[in-house]
């Protein structure tokens, strides 16, 4: 297909602005394309206001200015090739606007000319181009150039009025077909903008799905190879051999199976493609579930649950039973036993919130959370693993994908862990019922 002649010339004239900045690779296209474009259209205003204050104004004054504004206006977008700061050529080419369309309504009236209308669009161009910051810079100036204005008007000060009815006539015709012509460009201009960075965000998610279905399908199972290869060796050793390399190895391979498990969790969570259909479970069957789960580790270092059974028989909890049990119940007790010390007591206290919620709370005895990491808790870009009190590992995933499902069921998570006395207290609040 032919490339339309007018797009031909545009990419090419973007080409030679912008050749220094695509060499670099050291800004986005898009910001040089939207100057361009923004300098384009109204380029047509600015030099149709300089030819008419030309040819309708008596003073040589406001004609000159419009000329050279216009001339700065046109010529901004070339500070591309020497700058990759889209603030510096978008304020120069606005600074350029605003002294033009000053210059002009002087000469036409000051404060009642109407072509003081077009300050208005200056925020909003700095916005298109430069975000907020483009945004706030030309409110403040617009604002005091227009209040210079009205500051004169009420001072009673004698504006020149020096432009002609046909002057008048055009300029009037220029503001009106200007906005409709000019909100027009910007608004295409957003919405192209909008439609690339969607196109780009569906684009990059793909590339992520696709990602995450590589590491399932395609390391999940050679990972689980290796884990049985290296258990088989191991129990073909000879007894009471010991062979440190093949720990590592067989240490390292479980840890890759737990992360690889882990980050299919959350990604599970994160696309709703996880098995949330929530029921009630007893409370009781759950925490007998957890002490079946963990009763090596518990034995291992001599932690004892604390829990009354017999208090909370009639109480159930509306959630999804399988990960409330493994990934939520059991990631806090695996935690609280991981980072207690040996001959040590983990409670799960009950509190009933109102007749439809409750709040389980697991407390420990521990090492406690240093108040930093806290707040990193469920930061997937923040490493939080830490080693607990008989050098047990973990991923760090374990938190993040807790909170996801306690979200999934219309719940909430505190974490307290104060310096002294040490120990870490987690609140999980749930909708529940009292039989």
């Amino acid at each position: 297909m032919k490339k339309n002649p007018y797009l031909r010339w545009y990419f090419r004239l973007f080409q030679f602005v912008a050749q220094a900045r695509l060499k670099r690779l050291d800004i986005d296209p898009r910001e040089v394309h939207t100057q361009l474009v923004v300098v384009l259209s109204t380029g047509v205003l600015m030099w149709a206001y300089a030819f008419l204050a030309i040819t309708s104004i008596s003073s040589r004054v406001p004609g000159i200015i419009g000329t050279i504004c216009a001339l700065i206006h046109l010529l901004s977008p070339f500070i591309f090739r020497v700058t990759n700061n889209s603030y510096i050529p978008a304020n120069i080419m606005l600074a350029a606007g605003i002294v033009h369309q000053s210059s002009f309504s002087y000469y036409s009236g000051g404060f009642d000319s109407n072509v003081l209308i077009w300050f208005g669009i200056l925020p909003l161009i700095g916005g298109v181009i430069c975000g907020r910051r483009g945004a706030l810079t030309w409110f403040y100036i617009a604002s005091f150039v227009s209040l210079a204005f009205l500051i004169l008007k009420l001072n009673h000060h004698e504006f020149p009025y020096l432009i002609s009815s046909s002057g008048k006539s055009w300029g009037q015709g220029l503001l009106i077909f200007g906005w409709i012509f000019l909100s027009s460009i910007i608004i295409m201009v957003y919405a192209g903008l909008r439609e690339h960075t969607e196109k780009k965000l569906l684009e990059q998610s793909q590339k992520t799905d696709d990602l995450f279905r590589i590491l399932f399908h395609d390391l999940a199972n050679p990972l689980g190879r290796i884990a049985i290869g290296l258990s088989i060796i191991k129990k073909q050793m000879p007894e009471g051999e010991n062979n440190r390399g093949l720990e590592i190895a067989k240490s390292a391979s479980d840890a890759m199976m737990e992360i690889t498990q882990n980050i299919r969790k959350m990604y599970a969570v994160s696309k709703g493609k996880a098995n949330v259909d929530l029921s009630l479970i007893s409370l009781n069957s759950a925490v007998e579930y957890i002490l079946k789960l963990y009763s090596v580790e518990l034995a291992k270092k001599k932690i004892n649950i604390v829990y009354d059974f017999d208090k909370h028989t009639n109480l159930n909890l509306m959630v999804e039973p399988v990960s409330f049990n493994n990934q939520v119940l059991g990631n806090i007790v695996s935690n609280a036993i991981k980072f207690s010390l040996e001959n040590s007591e983990v409670f799960v206290n009950v509190y009933r919130v109102t007749d439809t919620t409750t709040t389980i709370e697991i407390k420990d005895n521990g090492i406690g959370i240093p108040k930093a990491l806290i707040g990193q808790l469920f930061d997937i870009n923040k490493k939080t693993s830490r080693p607990g009190t008989s050098g047990e590992t973990g991923t760090g995933f374990g938190m993040l994908i807790m909170k996801s499902f306690v979200e999934m069921y219309g719940g909430q998570i505190s974490i307290e862990s104060p310096e002294l006395p040490f120990g870490t207290s987690i609140k999980i609040t749930l909708k529940s019922e009292w039989t």
